[in-house]
């Protein structure tokens, strides 16, 4: 729909990442979330320092690098609406230290969480692997967010090699369908633009396939489409939970992507209430509606803020699409209350951004936290 696309005259500063997201997400959901890593001290990572500490995110482990830069990606949609990315290297995010790591944060860990952006960078992959090794041992249970980034989608055989010890160590792996085809071998099951478009979305492998990834630690293996449908593996049960491709609220939750942080979070925060139930099946699908309701939710939410073209470039009637749809306001859809801007548009307060350091929380009179962490950035 091309009236649902523009070219930004500015860029919006959105701080965050693959960790960072999933941190912001699981603290906003009552979770005990601390962030491990390291910030370049300039602007940006200023900004995600307060975005952190802001939204409930212990920051103690956090260091800050003043001789090198924050990562920044910077992402918009090109003329014929495909997205453009840019990014920053070498960045501070891949430069923490093992000598750097807060070890009395990892005693007071129940969970250790992690992606594969952590083990691209050799030296950092060293660090994060020191991390996760600690945690276990003092108790932690360690949950792999596979989330391969784009280099790694090369070859499965190399690809497997790259991640296998860091999934070896792995009580709880999440993947996408997308990810699972790929490292199982599979042949991409969804038949885009058919008939059997909406059957083939849905399909659900057994067991066996899956098996070339099983390893004796492994308690579950989640498989997630978006919010339509997350698949889970244990020694025991197979199943899945349907969900819903996009949420029902407004047209403008198209962007399944969007969803990530909130189900990822959303399984965090229910296994670690309560760790030993992992392998129930009751509780395991239970788990996974919420994680979905999490994930709508957040789909909900980015699509309010990124969905709307600019008012002034749609006219007074913008004109149907060829299959009869015309993008509209979020006033003509009726979902904002109590809207005194006579345009329709809901303008985004802009956030104030100071200095801050990491801050030091008091644990002396806390009891057991649930904890979220990663060892770097983006």
């Amino acid at each position: 729909m091309r009236e649902a696309y523009w070219e930004p005259e500015k860029f919006m500063r959105a701080p965050g990442g693959s960790a960072g997201g999933v941190a912001v997400a699981l603290a906003s959901l009552g979770g005990k979330v601390a962030f491990m890593g390291k910030l370049g001290d300039d602007e940006f990572g200023q900004a995600m320092l307060y975005y952190m500490n802001v939204n409930n995110v212990q920051t103690r482990s956090v260091r800050m690098d003043s001789k090198r830069s924050t990562a920044v990606s910077q992402m918009k949609i090109a003329r014929r609406g495909r997205m453009r990315m840019t990014c920053s290297k070498t960045c501070a995010e891949d430069s923490l230290l093992k000598s750097e790591l807060n070890i009395d944060v990892l005693k007071q860990a129940k969970m250790f969480y992690f992606n594969t952006h952590s083990l691209l960078d050799r030296s950092m992959r060293s660090t994060a692997l020191r991390a996760i090794k600690v945690a276990k041992k003092l108790g932690a249970v360690i949950f792999y967010d596979v989330n391969l980034p784009l280099p790694l989608w090369q070859s499965s055989e190399e690809t497997k090699l790259f991640i296998q010890e860091a999934w070896s160590l792995a009580d709880m792996v999440e993947v996408t369908k997308q990810e699972l085809e790929f490292l199982c071998g599979i042949e991409p099951s969804e038949e885009f633009d058919s008939r059997n478009n909406a059957k083939s979305k849905f399909v659900h492998y057994e067991p066996e396939v899956v098996a070339p990834l099983w390893h004796e630690n492994l308690e579950v293996l989640f498989v997630t489409n978006g919010t339509s449908k997350i698949h889970y593996y244990t020694r025991e049960h197979n199943g899945a939970v349907h969900g819903m491709e996009d949420p029902p609220i407004t047209p403008f939750t198209s962007d399944m992507s969007a969803s990530g942080d909130g189900i990822t979070a959303g399984l965090l925060r229910m296994l670690t209430v309560q760790p030993d139930l992992v392998t129930d099946k009751e509780y395991l699908e239970n788990t996974i509606k919420y994680a979905i309701d999490c994930g709508v939710i957040d789909q909900w939410l980015l699509g309010r803020t990124r969905g709307f073209p600019h008012r002034e470039e749609m006219g007074e009637e913008p004109e149907a699409d060829e299959n009869g749809i015309r993008s509209v306001t979020e006033k003509e859809y009726r979902t904002l209350e109590n809207d005194s801007d006579p345009e329709g548009y809901m303008p985004q307060p802009e956030m104030e951004c100071r200095p801050v350091k990491p801050v030091p929380d008091d644990t002396s009179s806390k009891t057991e936290k649930e904890y979220a962490y990663r060892a770097s950035w983006m």
